[in-house]
Parts: C-alpha cells; structure tokens; sequence
C-alpha cells in the first residue's frame, strides 16, 4: 500500500507540474495586458462563448494575477454578473465530462444564483443536481480521502437549488 502512494503521489506531482506549466492563450496575455477596468469592459463586450474559453483558458495565467486572484475567479464573477451566460453554461454542464471543468461551471451558476439571477429557473438547479449526484472525484483524490471538489459542488449546488426558488 506504502508503495501504492508513492507511486501515485509521484504521479499526482507530474500531473500538477504539467497542467501548471501549460500556456495559456494568446488573447489571455493581452486581455490582462489591460488595466482592470478595460479589461472588464472588454472582457463584457465578449459573446459568451468567449468569455467562457477564457474563463477556463487563463486560469494559469500568471501575467494576470492581482492581488492574488487568478483571472479565473475575476473572470467567473463577471460572467455571473448578469444572467446572459445561465442557458448556455447549462448546455455546457450537460455534455461536460471532466470534474475540475464541471466545478468551474457550477461555480458561476452559484454566483449567478446567489446574485440572485436564477431566480424560478428550476430547471438548472436540476441540471446541477444530476451532475453533482454523478461526481467521485479523481483517482488521486479518492485515494488520498480530499474529495474537496466533490463536496464543494455539493454545496454550491445546495446554495443553486436554495437561490432559484
């Protein structure tokens, strides 16, 4: 069993370390190139669609940082400032297969819905619900017993549920 952990810890470090060092887009350098108030502004004028790729895409992006905020928490919050991104990061939700991805789309739909955005929209509340009950977490995760994406899902879909009322 000792042998097992390394194994997978070692593994869990390669993992991280690629996944960390990978670029980010190009648009990512020069959307955060922007002073914060441009940024924002050009980041709403985006459809959707592109606000959701940069939204996953510049996670890592370092050039963006500010005050130790990666953009992708910035980035969800605008996006769940208004109800425009709710049909289609449902849609999204519905056909997405990796946790970490599925986290990232709950997590705005909780802003929205906190925000009070989702208001009588049961119907998403029902699509995150399915995908939560479905969750277990990575291999690493479950054989290190930190199933903390799981169980943050659980309860940003717990707060989705109480907030589209």
């Amino acid at each position: 069993m000792k042998v097992l952990r390394i194994v997978a810890s070692s593994l869990f470090f390669v993992i991280t370390f690629v996944s960390c060092s990978s670029k980010a887009p190009d648009e990512c350098k020069q959307l955060c190139s922007l002073r914060q108030s441009q940024q924002y502004q050009t980041f709403k004028n985006l459809p959707v669609e592109k606000q959701f790729e940069l939204y996953i895409g510049c996670e890592n992006e370092k050039t963006c940082m500010r005050e130790s905020e990666s953009p992708h928490d910035y980035y969800g919050q605008w996006m769940a400032e208004d109800n425009k991104a709710s049909a289609f990061l449902s849609q999204c939700l519905k056909s997405e297969r990796n946790e970490s991805r599925q986290l990232d789309i709950i997590y705005v739909l909780r802003c929205m819905a906190v925000n009070g955005h989702l208001k009588g929209q049961r119907q998403i509340a029902a699509v995150v619900n399915q995908v939560v009950a479905s969750m277990k977490g990575s291999f690493i995760e479950r054989l290190f017993g930190n199933d903390s994406d799981v169980k943050n899902s659980r309860d940003f879909a717990k707060e989705i549920e109480a907030n589209t009322l």
